[in-house]
């Protein structure tokens, strides 16, 4: 009897807080692999480092790294960062055609079937902002042609001041040396009163043949350089007058050509900065 309690006991089924566990499964959370929220974090932590780049290495050096990011990242919105910062840049002709170049990437990735760092609704958006930087650039362009051709025009205009400085100069030379022949006759005719005076005086049977030679010579040379004298006055007077003038303006018009480009509330402004070089 002993022996069958003991064996119904043993058959018998456990209660169910005795029945063993099945192992769990872990499941492990598992992070969405989505490229184009990838490709916003990266963007965002670029964004992050520019202005920190800007202010520490300099404008150019943060372009050449954005556009190192943009080739490595085939990212259109990054192209357009780098085109943005190459338009900051302003060295040289060089930085334009970079910030073109960026752009018309931007728009090439952007097109590019499929493009994995952006939605199908940021393609519209690029290519505004890359036709928005053509157009930048366009008149920057526009603006550097015109600025380098009033700047040859200021060059050409201190050339010819000078040209009228060295002219005046030339002429008030003359004029001295009109003057100078002027005060010569002068004295020949001084001498001659001088001399003649004390002949008339005492009526002598003299010659004055000679004398009035040196008369004649001498009215000759006063009337010759006073001819001179007023003509070198006459033209070398207004030449330096208009030779200063136009080289003070060359000058001046030449220190206004200095033109920086800044980011705008509307795009990019240009600033002027004056004085004289």
């Amino acid at each position: 009897m002993l022996a069958f309690v003991c064996v119904a006991s043993f058959l018998a089924p456990l209660p169910a807080s005795a029945t063993p566990k099945a192992p769990r499964r872990v499941q492990q959370a598992s992070k969405p692999d989505d490229p184009l929220i990838a490709a916003a974090a990266e963007r965002d932590a670029l964004v992050a480092r520019i202005g920190e780049l800007e202010a520490i290495q300099g404008v150019e050096h943060c372009a050449r790294w954005l556009s190192g990011q943009a080739w490595d990242t085939q990212d259109p919105w990054i192209h357009i960062m780098a085109a943005r910062t190459w338009l900051k840049v302003q060295t040289s002709t060089a930085t334009l055609d970079r910030a073109a170049f960026h752009a018309r990437e931007a728009v090439a990735l952007a097109d590019m079937p499929p493009a994995p760092r952006i939605g199908a609704g940021e393609v519209a958006r690029v290519h505004a902002e890359a036709e928005s930087l053509q157009l930048s650039v366009a008149e920057r362009r526009a603006e550097i042609r015109r600025v380098r051709a009033d700047r040859r025009a200021a060059d050409r205009q201190i050339r010819r001041g000078r040209r009228e400085l060295i002219a005046g100069g030339a002429m008030m030379v003359v004029a001295a040396l009109g003057g100078g022949l002027a005060l010569g006759g002068a004295t020949y005719k001084r001498r001659f009163d001088e001399t003649i005076a004390p002949v008339l005086e005492a009526e002598l049977p003299v010659d004055l043949s000679p004398l009035r030679a040196l008369d004649v010579q001498g009215s000759q040379m006063l009337a010759a350089g006073a001819v001179l004298a007023a003509v070198g006055v006459a033209a070398g007077a207004p030449l330096l007058a208009l030779g200063a003038r136009d080289l003070r303006l060359g000058r001046q018009r030449r220190g206004q050509l200095s033109l920086q480009v800044q980011p705008g509330p509307g795009g990019l402004s240009l600033v002027g900065r004056f004085g004289a070089r």
